[in-house]
Order: C-alpha cells, then structure tokens, then sequence
C-alpha cells in the first residue's frame, strides 16, 4: 500500500519539469559563481597589475636619459639649420665688431728708405766717407724736395741728407751750403728777436708709422690745426740753430726730444761756406716712442726744413725769409703729419 501511495505520488512529468528547473537553476547559480569569480579574478589582476604599472613610471624616469639623450639628437637635426646661421651671423658682427684695417691714402712721394748703421755714426759736426748708410741729394725736380721747397735758386745751397738708424737711435745730417758767417747773438732767442727761426737753422718731424695712413691726415684735408697737432701725440717737431761762435741752441715744437739726455746734436761749420746738422735721436725719446721696435720694414715719416739764411728783422725789414729748402713739407707755413716723406728702415 505505501507503495503503491509512492506510486501514486510520483508523477513522471511533474519530476522532469523540476529536475529541468533545478538543472537550470544549478546551471544559473553555476554560470553566476564563474562570472563572479572571473571578475574576482580580473579586479585581483586590476589591482595586482597597480604596483607594476607604479613602477613603470619609475622605469620609465630611469629611462628618461636615453629620452632625453634622443631628444637633443631629434632636436638637434631641426636645430642644426638656425644652428648654423646664427653661428654665422654672430661672426658677421664680430668681424664687423672689429676695426676695419687702416688703408693708406695717396701720397704723391716715391717711398724711400734709411739703411741700417754697420758702424753707428759719430756725432761731432763733419760726415766721414761711408759714415752713412743712406745719402740722398737736393733735386729741385724730385718732389720730395719740390713740395714744400720756398724760393727760386736752392740748388746753390747744395743740400745733402745722410741717414741711418739702428735700434736705438735714429742718425740725421743735413749739410748745406751757405753765404755768410753767422751774426744773431742772444741767449733769450725763445722771447726776444731774433728768434731761432730768425737764425739760419733746421726743423726736423718725426712720426712713427707710415704718414699715409689715415690717423696722420687732417681733418679738413687741408692741415691740423695748430693747437690739435701740438695735443694729438702723434709727431714730433724740434728746430736746432747756432750762436755766432758756433755754441748750439735748441727748441722743441711737438713733444720733448731735446731734453732727453741720449739725444745729441752738433753743429759743425766749415769756413763760413758749409754747416752740417747733425744729430742722435733716440727713439724712445719720440712721440710714441715708448711702444715703437726699430727694425726692418718698419715705416716712419720724416721730414725737415733748413733756413740757410738770416731773416732780416732790421725795423724797415718784412721779417720774412723766402728761402727755406725742405724735405718732404707740412712742417713750414702749415700742419700736416700727412705730408711727412714716408720712409721704411732697411737692413
């Protein structure tokens, strides 16, 4: 009987529907769990994942060198183009920084040179044979004479310069040709008549450097005036005359090369027909001498003007004197270093 109430009991259809719900229900509470623990299972790889994604920046500011280092090479492919023209530009100002070089200007003289002493000449009035390395003679057609030359006839004054130098000293003669003894005599020449330029004497300029180049011109092209030229440092200008009795005098123009004791001078005469004016000048003692090296190929200017007469400076006299025989010019009448003979020292 409780079998058959088993029996009974048990429906076959009813069983297969509740066994399909409970696998269905089994099935869904199993897919569930799976994708409960697929998700567990990616947050655990999410967060299992932060430190090593921490550490990446770590790695990567370790490798922020070899960046770095690759930015400098990609910045410098661009860069290397503004690279190069500022590098340009920047040479362009410097050399246009830089003072442009001094270019000669024209000078209507023929260069000349002074021959080196192999025997430094004596400084006592007279002129030995060969005592002199260089001798150049008057020439009323050779401009060097010519251009600042005043007065018609000079070449009965004969007029011969000697030169020579060394590294010390620069030696001049100037021997000219004269008419007459000497006759002004007073010892305050520099203030009373008559004067040294009253007297027969000689006016000798210095620079060192070639007189062409632009720092010896004038400003107006024409001549320095007086008071520049005497402030500018650049020359040096002395005039040397005579007493009677053949006692020598001096003054300094430009600079102060007669007060300087290796500077010597002498004014020798023969009869009253020939003087020679001789000196020993020192460089160092010359305006800019303190920087100047004497040696070859170096390059001065030298110019003189030899008075060969007395001025007349009797009362009803003009006080002038149209006799004055020069080397070069710029130092009579006017101011002009420019106009000094360029001259280069030789060997």
């Amino acid at each position: 009987m409780y079998a058959a109430f088993l029996f009974l009991a048990y429906d076959p259809q009813k069983n297969m529907e509740e066994n399909k719900m409970k696998k269905l229900l089994a099935l869904t509470l199993a897919v569930m769990m799976l994708f409960t623990l697929v998700a567990c299972a990616t947050e655990e790889a999410t967060e299992s994942s932060a430190p090593a994604a921490s550490s990446t920046p770590a790695t990567e500011s370790s490798a922020a060198p070899e960046s770095s280092e690759e930015a400098p090479e990609s910045s410098e492919a661009p860069s290397e183009e503004p690279s190069e023209e500022p590098s340009e530009e920047p040479s362009v100002e410097e050399s246009s920084e830089e003072p442009a070089p001094e270019e000669p200007v024209e000078n209507p003289y023929e260069e000349l040179e002074i021959g080196k002493a192999t025997t430094a000449p004596v400084v006592d009035g007279k002129v030995e044979d060969d005592e002199y390395a260089t001798v150049i003679e008057y020439d009323e057609l050779d401009f060097h004479w010519a251009n600042g030359a005043i007065g018609e006839g000079l070449d009965v004054y004969e007029t011969v310069v000697y030169l020579s130098w060394d590294e010390n000293y620069l030696y001049t003669c100037v021997e000219v040709m004269v008419g007459n003894p000497r006759t002004y005599d007073n010892t305050d020449f520099t203030a009373n008549r008559p004067y040294i330029f009253d007297r027969r004497h000689l006016m000798s300029a210095i620079v060192l450097g070639d007189p062409c180049m632009p720092k010896y011109q004038p400003a107006d092209g024409e001549s320095w005036a007086w008071g520049d030229a005497y402030s500018s440092g650049l020359g040096t200008e002395w005039s040397i005359s005579a007493q009677p009795d053949g006692t020598p005098i001096k003054a300094d123009h430009f600079g102060a090369l007669t007060t300087n004791a290796d500077f010597q001078y002498v004014i020798g005469v023969s009869g009253y027909d020939k003087e020679y004016y001789e000196q020993r000048i020192p460089w160092s003692a010359l305006q800019g001498g303190a920087s100047f090296t004497a040696e070859a190929g170096v390059k001065i200017g030298y110019s003189f003007t030899c008075c060969p007469e007395e001025i007349d400076i009797s009362e009803d006299a003009d006080g002038s004197n149209d006799k004055y025989i020069c080397f070069g010019a710029g130092i009579t009448g006017y101011k002009n270093f420019g106009e000094y003979v360029g001259m280069t020292l030789v060997d």
